[in-house]
């Protein structure tokens, strides 16, 4: 991307150089500004900057973001989220609107991105896996812990691995009919690429859910899926991952309809002889 700035440089506008400029100054806040912020930030007009977009050889303004973000992200640290937010959400009373807006384009380009092949075969790993290990560390062990407690709920034969300092030998008996599913975004813990290294090792067959198809989990796992997670901020958004774990819980179910109708009637009845739920 900064290579194609510099490139073009010699025939650049004076407006043009001044996005430039700014673009190479802030590389780690620029690739989550939106147009107007980064219009604003440079000094100079929106239309400028979706006109460098397309001078760059963008098809606009979203696609040379996309780009941006793809170069920076996986070296953004914390503290480096949590300067560039200032950034991204000025205004304190908007933050709520901006993040949700983030969001619905995480939910847009996961969709876009989706290999209905691959969640095809995703399901069907999931179906037949003799018994299925989760592992997902750190802010990802929301996702392992939903999709391990539904999984378990449904086939009876999901567990997630707890503890990282003992995950290998939880892992130890696996077998070549079982499945491994690792699930990271980053910054991607070392502990869940070891895991599907070692499942892989051992012959048994390996799932990723992470944010894109560079990620280290995707270059090790049999079979992956993407669902992005980008947000100007601190913390990790997961609700494209989350939807899109909710749509293979959805997907597993149905494949497997009739067993499942028989293991949630059996459910149905000891949650109501025990008084699980609040009666309505």
């Amino acid at each position: 991307m900064f290579r194609r700035i510099r490139e073009k440089s010699d025939g650049m506008s004076r407006s043009h150089q001044k996005v430039a400029a700014y673009m190479e100054a802030h590389p780690d806040r620029a690739p989550f500004l939106t147009a107007a912020q980064m219009a604003q930030l440079a000094g100079v007009s929106e239309a400028t900057v979706i006109r460098f977009a397309t001078y760059l050889g963008f098809s606009g303004f979203s696609e040379m973001q996309k780009h941006l973000r793809e170069e920076i992200r996986e070296r953004l640290t914390t503290v480096e989220r949590l300067d560039l937010a200032e950034d991204a959400y000025p205004e304190e009373q908007r933050v709520v609107y901006e993040v949700l807006h983030d969001d619905l384009g995480n939910l847009q380009q996961t969709m876009h991105m989706l290999d209905a092949s691959a969640f095809a075969e995703a399901v069907g790993m999931i179906s037949r896996a003799r018994m299925i290990s989760v592992v997902a560390f750190r802010s990802s062990h929301a996702l392992g812990y939903f999709l391990t407690f539904y999984l378990n709920l449904i086939l009876e034969n999901a567990k997630l691995i707890q503890q990282s300092d003992t995950m290998f030998e939880q892992l130890s008996p696996l077998r070549s009919d079982d499945l491994l599913i690792g699930i990271g975004f980053p910054r991607y813990t070392a502990r869940t690429i070891q895991a599907i290294q070692f499942a892989r090792n051992r012959g048994v067959k390996t799932l990723a859910i992470t944010d894109s198809h560079g990620s280290p989990l995707a270059r090790e796992a049999e079979v992956y899926l993407v669902a992005t997670s980008r947000l100007p901020s601190f913390v990790d958004s997961y609700v494209a991952p989350l939807s899109l774990i909710n749509a293979l819980i959805t997907a597993v179910g149905r494949k497997n309809k009739a067993a499942v109708s028989r293991r949630l009637k059996v459910m149905e009845e000891v949650w109501s002889k025990e008084g699980i739920y609040f009666p309505q």
